[in-house]
């Protein structure tokens, strides 16, 4: 169990001694940082649940076993956003350097990963656009058959231009649902098809980025939670474990997925992703690179918006269009899609940097906190309410700035008392 892990040794140790012994709980929680191996333990966790051997062996031949690990197991659902188009991109440019079958399982299971999202079963969206989205899948699929682990690959061109064909579509199909939480509408289909009986197999339903859902989905989920069917296993997802709501916290059993250190993202890089050592410094900075994100102008962006509004000094030019310029010129014509992604990992970067001056000390610890909240506040604005990347950058200077202002007062009450 849990061979395809690398790292994460707490987490899986606890893992696989609960589902061998059968105690593993109906609702879980898999919580931590981003690129740490939360998806593909939970993967892993639903091919042991529904295991017809009963052992869940990585080597296990069963029916089920196979088809989980293609994922394509008719009892295991897939719901939540996700960093397809980078994950798919990078998985392709794996199996063209690569002509084995691990890279074409890898492959496989990085477009499944999206495809999987879109069964009529939980996925919710009028007539039309889920009938679009099933011709898209079934295209899909289509595309993998030559790819499949077990067939000969078609020739180095011949694969380059299958791979391009596969990744517009898998784009074509992420669009149509780009950017949408979890809905209350998934929630209830969700519900529908625990409460249908799968004969002598476990069904598990997988959840990513829980932490982003919306009030109504939220509630929709908390009554699933509370009687979950005794059959089915539902394992949630999370980056930001504080932005769920204590009511569903306290109904998940939570298993924590530490950051991985230098070592284990070089050996994940190397043995999943087949790049040569020291290439990129780590998994953000290698999928920075496949969003043709520039890791070392993004830093510098971050840390000059934060020394000025650590400043008197009025906001240093304008935070987008200093974003546009990290992107090169071909991807600049997708404006709306490329600004949230780019905002998004600016966010994401001013977290991390955030922590130099916790370490330091330059900053008072409730400022950093107040920045810190502002921040988190402001990737929820942009990955849940689907807010307009400009509006919540200049929100979150002009209260990063009232922070630093508040303290300054507070400091000042203080001296003169």
């Amino acid at each position: 169990m849990f061979e395809n892990i690398i790292g994460q040794h707490g987490a899986v140790e606890t893992l696989r001694s609960e589902l061998a012994k059968g105690n593993f709980p109906r609702s879980a929680l898999f919580f931590g940082p981003p690129y740490s191996g939360k998806l593909s333990a939970a993967l892993e966790a639903a091919r042991v649940l529904t295991c017809q051997q009963g052992t869940g062996e990585w080597t296990c031949e069963c029916a089920s076993c196979r088809s989980q690990k293609e994922l394509l197991h008719p009892h295991t659902v897939l719901l939540g956003s996700r960093y397809w188009d980078v994950e798919i991109a990078a998985c392709a440019d794996s199996l063209q350097r690569n002509r084995r079958p691990a890279s074409q399982y890898l492959f496989l299971r990085s477009v499944r990963k999206l495809s999987r999202r879109f069964d009529t079963v939980v996925w919710e969206a009028e007539e039309l656009r889920v009938k679009a989205a099933q011709e898209k899948v079934a295209s899909l699929e289509e595309m993998l058959l030559p790819l499949e682990p077990g067939r000969e690959l078609p020739s180095e061109k011949k694969l380059s231009d299958l791979l391009e064909e596969v990744i517009s579509t898998c784009a074509q199909l992420a669009a149509m649902g780009r950017g949408e939480s979890i809905s209350v509408g998934q929630i209830r289909k969700l519900a529908s098809w625990a409460h249908v009986t799968a004969g002598e197999s476990k069904k598990v339903a997988i959840l990513e980025n829980v932490d982003r859902m919306q009030d109504s989905a939220r509630n929709a989920l908390l009554k699933l939670l509370e009687e979950p069917p005794e059959s089915v296993h539902i394992i949630a997802l999370s980056t930001r474990r504080a932005a769920i709501i204590p009511t569903i916290l306290s109904r998940l059993r939570p298993y924590a997925f530490e950051q991985r250190g230098p070592e284990e993202e070089s050996d994940v890089l190397g043995r999943i992703f087949r790049e040569e050592p020291g290439h990129f410094d780590g998994l953000r900075p290698f999928f920075l690179a496949w969003k043709e994100i520039n890791p070392e102008k993004l830093r510098q962006l971050s840390r000059r918006f934060l020394e000025t509004v650590a400043s008197s000094e009025e906001q240093d030019g304008d935070v987008l269009a200093e974003l546009a310029e990290i992107l090169p010129p071909d991807r600049r014509s997708s404006r709306e899609r490329n600004q949230k992604e780019a905002v998004v990992s600016f966010l994401e970067e001013l977290v991390l940097q955030l922590q130099e001056p916790l370490r330091s000390g330059t900053v008072g610890l409730e400022v950093l906190e107040g920045w810190a909240d502002a921040v988190r506040e402001s990737l929820m604005r942009i990955e849940t309410f689907n807010m307009n990347p400009s509006t919540v950058t200049e929100a979150l200077f002009l209260r990063m700035r009232d922070v630093v202002l508040r303290d300054s007062r507070e400091h000042a009450a203080e001296t003169l008392s």
